[in-house]
């Protein structure tokens, strides 16, 4: 009896020490596609943040760490991202300790401590960047750095003086660069000590071009101090230089802007980098996308791409956000706001660096909701402030599941040879595939859901396979076009996220099972059940409700039996 009472009791104890996390769970929305699941293919989903919106109630307490202000957040993030940034806390002003370097240059006794201290700055990290790395390394998560070097959040003047003092002289080019070497090395070294392997990228240099194209210069004290841009060359030699160093080489080193879709600043951009990435200190650019009902237009998005393409090996949308301009929008501005998220995830995902089709390898929101966002009261995310899914969210997430579903219905019907079917049904089928061609490639407005013309063209395509009607064999008839052996295809794509086409031929009409079964050898999935007629078939499948691994399609036409391996990668 003791023993069942005890064993009770620790139940009851387990229930209670994890009882806010199910609570918390319970407030956001997990009957939805989780984004990182429907974007598996095609790049990172992540945010930029502080910890205070992500952390768990339970999550250890590291000193000087902030308290967590949404106890769902953090399983909003954890449900549907798999990337992070920090929101202010890797900044120049909050890591390099300014009184404790000032403090020791005053306290050296003789001049060459003195100018040793003066190009040694002593970087510390406080509680919520501590809290918020080790949050992101046990989810599992990536983490992009951000940022080194900036004009903005700066130590402030100081940092740019003798003594990490404002009122003694600026330090020359030369010291300044050799401050910057030490503080761009003393910060890769931390991070590899404490968290080795988890930066994918870091944005080495922020916002250096105004809208105009022209250096940033009077507001920049790196400019003030340098004289010229060299600072941003160094900037990124000194990034390569110490993450081969501490071999933290799986860190891509990233330039980063807003504004990217106006032509002259991304033009200004392009002279900038153009030069630091031949000479291979430059791996990304980062596009901050900070946007509005109706801007940036999908051409625009993509003039900039296409500038930027050439010049470096992969992009990200680092700051993403669509305001509607209103705390409170109308049914009407939400449903725009809608529009433009899916018009920009379309940009996106027919750009994604994953699936082959293009260099952008994350896109990350700005903020957490509504609530906790750089755009505040003006409801630009795509959860409301208790975390709910909003029309944007919903647009966002069927955008991926139908143009990759539509994409790769695409290429499998491209496959299908028009011999075994009837000139009719063949005219219709081609006319179809031409306007899902059309759905897929063209640049959507404001004004059109994009995921409801995707899903449209889809649907479409999948009936004008179905009707394909097959020629039949029969007296001086065509027995040409009928395949000469039974056959089942190597489904596309493979590996797939949900979305596969599965290809047979029957050289007679039959009966045909066509089943997909797990790794145990259970029916997963009874895709065809019945007489087909003689001819090649195509039918689309999907997995979306079930989990990653090896499945196998087996088909049983009459004598014939046959079996392919695919691979489900969500």
């Amino acid at each position: 009896m003791r023993n069942r009472r005890s064993a009770k009791l620790s139940a009851l104890l387990l229930l209670l020490t994890f009882l806010p996390a199910f609570r918390g769970q319970a407030q956001i929305q997990t009957n939805v596609p989780a984004l990182k699941d429907v974007y598996a293919k095609d790049f990172t989903i992540g945010c930029l943040l502080s910890y205070a919106h992500v952390g768990f109630p339970t999550d250890p307490v590291v000193p000087g760490q902030s308290s967590v202000v949404d106890p769902n957040g953090g399983y909003l993030i954890k449900y549907h991202m798999n990337s992070m940034s920090p929101g202010n806390n890797m900044k120049p002003v909050y890591t390099v300790n300014m009184t404790a370097s000032a403090a020791a240059y005053s306290a050296a006794t003789t001049q060459a401590a003195k100018d040793s201290i003066d190009v040694n700055p002593i970087i510390s990290f406080n509680g919520n960047i501590i809290a918020q790395l080790n949050w992101a390394k046990r989810q599992g998560f990536t983490f992009r750095g951000h940022t080194l070097v900036w004009h903005s959040q700066t130590p402030g003047v100081a940092f740019f003086c003798t003594g990490y003092n404002a009122n003694n002289a600026r330090l020359s080019k030369e010291r300044m660069t050799q401050r910057l070497e030490n503080y761009i090395r003393e910060m890769i070294r931390q991070l590899h000590e404490g968290w080795p392997g988890l930066l994918s990228a870091y944005d080495v240099v922020n916002e250096a071009i105004n809208d105009s194209g022209i250096d940033r210069m009077q507001d920049s004290d790196w400019y003030l101090t340098f004289g010229d841009n060299s600072y941003i060359i160094k900037a990124f030699e000194f990034a390569r230089k110490y993450t081969k160093l501490y071999n933290e080489t799986q860190i891509k080193l990233y330039y980063n802007d807003y504004n990217t879709t106006t032509a002259a600043k991304a033009d200004g951009i392009v002279r900038l980098l153009t030069p630091i990435f031949q000479a291979g200190t430059l791996d990304g650019i980062g596009m901050q996308e900070h946007d509005a009902n109706g801007s940036p237009t999908a051409a625009a998005f993509i003039a900039t791409y296409n500038k930027f393409a050439p010049i470096c090996t992969e992009m990200a949308v680092t700051e993403l956000d669509v305001t509607t301009g209103s705390a409170a929008p109308t049914a009407g501005q939400l449903q725009t706001q809608a529009n433009q998220y899916g018009l920009l995830f379309k940009c996106f995902v027919e750009r994604s660096y994953k699936s082959g089709r293009g260099k952008i390898i994350n896109v990350s929101k700005d903020g957490l909701n509504d609530t906790y966002t750089f755009k505040t009261n003006q409801s630009s995310s795509l959860w409301d402030g208790s975390n709910q899914c909003k029309p944007a969210f919903y647009q966002v997430a069927n955008v991926g599941l139908y143009y990759n579903a539509l994409d790769s219905m695409i290429t499998a019907a491209r496959l299908v040879q028009q011999g075994a079917y009837t000139n009719a049904s063949w005219s219709a089928f081609q006319s179809t595939l031409t306007a899902a061609v059309t759905a897929r490639d063209q640049n959507y407005t404001v004004n059109q859901a994009v995921d409801a013309a995707l899903n449209t063209a889809k649907n479409n395509l999948s009936s004008a396979v179905s009707g394909l009607t097959t020629i039949v064999s029969g007296a001086g008839s065509h027995e040409s076009d009928v395949p000469a052996m039974f056959a089942l295809f190597q489904n596309y794509p493979n590996p797939f996220n949900p979305t596969t086409a599965i290809s047979f031929q029957l050289s007679a009409t039959s009966v045909v099972k066509l089943e997909v079964v797990d790794a145990l050898g259970r029916v997963v999935a009874t895709i065809v059940d019945g007489e087909q007629s003689a001819g090649s078939h195509v039918v689309t499948w999907s997995a979306h409700n079930l989990p990653s691994g090896i499945y196998v399609c087996r088909i049983v036409a009459g004598h014939f039996a046959a079996s392919r391996k695919m691979l489900l990668a969500k």
